[in-house]
């Protein structure tokens, strides 16, 4: 509940699937415009802090539209999403 209301401005979170002993996840997403969703493969994630923030920072991302790849080697190598302590519990 908490990952789809992150995607509505983009589009539909379809799918998401997080194996927590490997700290990984995937998912596919429906982005508004586009005919064919985009699947993300793979995903490492870490749990961090800013202050009193907790964070899920996603990193080494595979997506399956190689522009959108390309521009997250370039520019966003990592993704710091603030989270909810019960979203932190659930993926320690």
């Amino acid at each position: 509940m908490f990952a789809r209301r992150k995607f509505e401005r983009y589009g539909e979170l379809c799918s998401l699937k997080v194996n927590t002993a490997d700290k990984v996840l995937s998912a596919e997403v429906k982005l508004k415009g586009e005919l064919e969703p985009v699947t993300i493969s793979r995903a490492r994630y870490r749990l961090d802090f800013k202050g009193d923030q907790k964070l899920l920072v996603l990193y080494d991302v595979k997506v399956s539209k190689e522009w959108a790849q390309n521009l997250l080697e370039d520019r966003f190598q990592e993704i710091p999403i603030t989270i909810p302590d019960f979203v932190s519990s659930l993926l320690s």
